[in-house]
């Protein structure tokens, strides 16, 4: 079989967007290919997981600080170095001469590297064929941050960083193709980035994520993802500021937000009537056929995996129409698309009173999942590419 090697930031897992596809794509492309993965450790996922499915696999530590001062240190150290200056964001956290040296020795022996995105600088140099799978459109999204944000901190920090990735972005010329989520990001990537883009939708493991379970709470409305980042604070802070009164106003019903890291702002929305869980060892306890599954999105780039997962559980979702990119779904038929305040409290009010609604909705969207967005019709998609670049 081909040798495939596969560079990502850290230890493919199912529970991480950022490296939800490799982990899949390694799983599904196990059978056609010999892998090897290099990649970053940061102790939060096990490898272990994989290692059925890899020929071999190479990791090196995160080094870990207790001590903010110990880690900022270290950051500094990596950012003021000719090439992260050149080449590299402005917060580089995964440089290490020695993950270089490790890629390419790997390097020699494979027929072809697909790298994530943070990775790409690795690999960029390398005589092989190679893929970037680089997700999203990543200086576009640093760049609407930046006119968004009204502290002068922010908007710094946010204007260095579209600076740096519309810089870093331009090493994907050296790839032989891209990948990206969705059209949107395909086309804001090409005003920039000359090398062919390939758009490979995001997939759901509907074995993994599905539901025959009623609720026996009644219904609640359940916001999921990591509560670290700014997308998700913004649409958490639009639903409480905007909707979630109108829909108090008609109806007590109960407020999730389920998801790690979430920010003093976020911990600080708990109240009798919405809850907020932190990280949670399974989401799926908190998806049962009754909730409401939101997703107000207002900012972010790429599909969304979180509305795919629901949608694989038979769940009645209310959307923006910003949080469906790349979803191609029909509004009233596999979920409700509503774009004002207004809108999305009268969706939530309809499918809390109509449980045939909620039932029909979460019955037509598990259909759409595994129509549009099996891994298994995701990995053929990038092995029909990995095979045009290798003339087999």
């Amino acid at each position: 079989m081909r040798q495939l090697l596969v560079v990502c930031h850290d230890v493919p897992s199912m529970s991480v967007g950022a490296t939800l596809p490799l982990y899949h794509m390694i799983i599904n492309l196990s059978d056609r290919y010999d892998i090897t993965l290099v990649c970053f450790d940061s102790h939060r996922h096990d490898i272990k997981k994989l290692s059925d499915y890899l020929k071999e696999y190479y990791t090196l530590d995160i080094p870990e600080y207790t001590a903010v001062k110990n880690q900022l240190v270290y950051t500094l150290k990596n950012m003021f170095t000719l090439d992260n200056l050149h080449t590299r964001s402005i917060l580089n956290y995964y440089y290490r001469e020695d993950m270089m040296e490790l890629i390419n020795a790997k390097s020699n022996d494979c027929d072809v590297i697909v790298s994530d995105m943070p990775m790409a600088f690795y690999v960029k140099d390398s005589s092989n064929k190679k893929v970037a799978y680089v997700f999203d459109a990543v200086a576009d999204y640093n760049h609407r941050m930046y006119e968004k944000s009204d502290a002068l901190k922010d908007k710094l920090y946010w204007y260095l960083n579209y600076k740096k990735t519309s810089h870093y972005e331009k090493c994907y010329d050296k790839f032989d193709r891209c990948v990206v989520v969705n059209k949107n990001d395909k086309n804001l990537l090409r005003k920039s980035v000359k090398a062919p883009i390939s758009v490979i939708a995001n997939g759901v493991d509907t074995d993994y994520f599905k539901n025959l379970e009623r609720g026996n709470n009644g219904v609640k409305i359940v916001f999921l993802g990591d509560m670290s980042t700014p997308p998700n604070n913004d649409a958490v802070r639009y639903f409480v500021d905007e909707i979630y009164p109108l829909v108090l106003s008609k109806s007590i019903i109960p407020f999730y937000v389920v998801g790690r890291k979430p920010t003093s702002y976020i911990k600080g929305l708990e109240s009798e009537v919405i809850s907020v869980t932190g990280e949670v060892s399974d989401v799926r306890e908190y998806l049962d056929r009754d909730t409401i599954f939101v997703t107000p999105m207002i900012s972010g780039t790429g599909i969304k995996n979180k509305i795919l997962e629901a949608m694989s559980m038979q769940l009645a979702v209310v959307s923006t129409s910003k949080a469906m990119d790349g979803i191609y779904c029909e509004d009233g038929w596999e979920c409700l698309l509503a774009d004002s305040p207004d809108a999305f409290c009268d969706a939530i009010i309809k499918l809390s009173e109509d449980e045939g609604l909620r039932t029909s909705l979460g019955e037509h969207a598990r259909l759409f999942v595994e129509e549009n967005h099996s891994w298994s019709n995701c990995a053929s998609k990038l092995d029909s590419i990995l095979r045009q670049l290798l003339g087999d």
